[in-house]
C-alpha cells in the first residue's frame, strides 16, 4: 500500500488536479481543432495542446546546464515541449517533497525518481533528461546524493501501471521510510508525430475516427508509505491494490466491446482491499473517443457497479488529453486522489486505451 501525498499536472486544461477537475465538471476539458498542425490534405487536426509547453527561458537554461555537463543532445519541438512540462511538474512535486516529507533532524530517506517516457526516445535522450529532473527536484532541498533514479533499459516495455505495483512495498523493515516521485511526460503536438501517425493511417481525421489525436501533458505523483504519510501535515489518499492483465489481440483491430476482463480485475482489486463494490463512487479512466473502449468502459456502470452513475461518476481522461503515452493514466491517478478526498470515497482507476493492455487500480481516503 502506498500513499499519494501530493500530485502535480500540467495538462491542456488545468495546471492542478482542482483545475482539470473543474474543466472536467464544465464539459470543457476536450481535444480541438489545432492552430497549427495539419494533416495530409492541410486540413487542422484535432488535438489537446497545452500552452504551458512553450517557454524560451527555460529551455536556454536547460540546454546550457546540459552542454555544461557534458550532456551533447538534441531534441525534437516534442521533445522540448514535453521536457517543457515535465519540469514544472518536477519542481512542484520536489518543492512539496522538501516541505513535507524532509526531517527536521538526521539523513533524508532516499527519494526514488521515477521517470515514465515516451519509449521512441532514444537512451542517450533519456538519460539527459532523467539528469535534468534529478537536478531539479534537488534544487529544492532534497540532496541529490538522496534521490536514486530508475532509469532501466527495458524500462521501454514495462507500463505504468506495472511500474508502480512494483514499487508497492511489502514487508518493509521496521523503520524503513519509502518516498518516490513519479512522474510521466509525452508531446505528439508537432508536425512530425502528425505526419508519422497519418502514415502509420493512425491518425484521427474526417475519415478515420478510430485513429488517435496528438496530445500532452506531464503528470507527477509523490508517493510514500502509510507510517511516513501519516506523520506529515498533507492531505493523502491510499493507492492500491493494481491490477493489469493483457488482452489476446489489439483493441485497435475489433470494434467488439467486452467489459468482461475488466470486470473480473475490478473484482480482483475490491477483494485485495477488503472494499465492498457499493463503496466505490466514481471510475475515473484514460478512455479517449473510440466506441469500442467507451463501450467496454461503459460495461463497468450498471448492473455491474449500480451506484455509478455514467453521465456524473465516469471520466474519460483521454477526451481532453488526447494520446500522450503514460501521461493520461497517471493524471487518472492525480485526480482520483482529488476526487477521493472530495467525496471521501474509493474511486476505480481504469487503463483501456492502450491497445493490449489493460490496468485497474484502487485509490481511496484514509480510513
Amino acid at each position: 500500500m502506498l500513499a499519494i501525498v501530493a500530485t502535480a499536472l500540467r495538462s491542456p486544461h488545468g495546471s492542478s488536479a482542482d483545475e482539470l477537475a473543474s474543466a472536467i465538471a464544465d464539459n470543457e476539458a476536450r481535444a480541438d481543432l489545432d492552430k497549427e498542425l495539419v494533416d495530409d490534405y492541410g486540413f487542422p487536426v484535432m488535438s489537446a495542446r497545452s500552452e504551458d509547453a512553450h517557454d524560451d527561458m527555460l529551455q536556454d537554461e536547460i540546454a546550457d546546464w546540459m552542454e555544461g555537463h557534458g550532456l551533447q543532445v538534441r531534441l525534437s519541438d516534442e521533445q522540448w515541449r514535453a521536457l517543457t512540462l515535465g519540469t514544472a511538474v518536477a519542481a512542484e512535486l520536489g518543492s512539496l517533497a522538501a516541505g513535507d516529507l524532509m526531517p527536521s533532524e538526521g539523513a533524508p530517506p532516499t527519494l526514488q525518481l521515477t521517470l515514465m517516457l515516451p519509449h521512441d526516445w532514444a537512451i542517450e535522450i533519456r538519460r539527459a533528461v532523467t539528469m535534468w529532473f534529478k537536478h531539479t527536484v534537488s534544487q529544492y532541498g532534497w540532496p541529490e546524493a538522496s534521490i536514486i533514479t530508475t532509469d532501466r533499459p527495458d524500462q521501454d516495455q514495462v507500463s505504468p501501471s506495472a511500474l508502480l505495483a512494483q514499487m508497492m512495498p511489502t514487508k518493509p523493515a521496521a523503520g524503513t521510510r519509502q518516498v518516490a516521485l513519479v512522474i510521466a511526460c509525452a508531446s505528439l503536438i508537432g508536425q512530425e508525430s502528425v505526419d508519422r501517425l497519418a502514415a502509420q493511417s493512425a491518425l484521427f481525421t474526417s475519415s478515420q475516427a478510430r485513429g488517435r489525436i496528438p496530445g500532452e501533458g506531464a503528470a507527477g505523483l509523490l508517493l510514500t508509505d502509510l507510517q511516513l504519510a501519516q506523520s506529515c501535515s498533507a492531505e493523502f489518499a491510499l493507492l492500491g491494490p493494481i491490477s493489469e492483465r493483457r488482452r489476446d489481440s489489439s483493441a485497435d483491430e475489433t470494434r467488439r466491446a467486452d467489459s468482461t476482463r475488466l470486470l473480473e480485475m475490478v473484482e480482483q482489486v475490491r477483494k485485495e482491499a477488503a472494499v465492498d463494490i457499493s463503496q466505490i463512487n466514481m471510475i475515473v479512466a484514460d478512455t479517449a473517443h473510440r466506441p469500442n473502449r467507451v463501450l467496454e468502459l461503459m460495461g463497468l456502470s450498471a448492473p455491474a457497479i449500480p451506484q455509478v452513475d455514467a453521465a456524473d461518476d465516469i471520466v474519460r481522461i483521454g477526451l481532453g488529453s488526447g494520446s500522450c503515452g503514460a501521461v493520461p493514466f497517471v493524471t487518472v491517478l492525480a485526480l482520483a486522489r482529488h476526487y477521493a478526498l472530495e467525496r471521501g470515497a474509493p474511486v476505480l482507476c481504469v487503463g483501456n486505451e492502450d491497445p493490449i493492455l489493460r490496468s485497474v487500480a484502487l485509490v481511496r481516503p484514509p480510513a
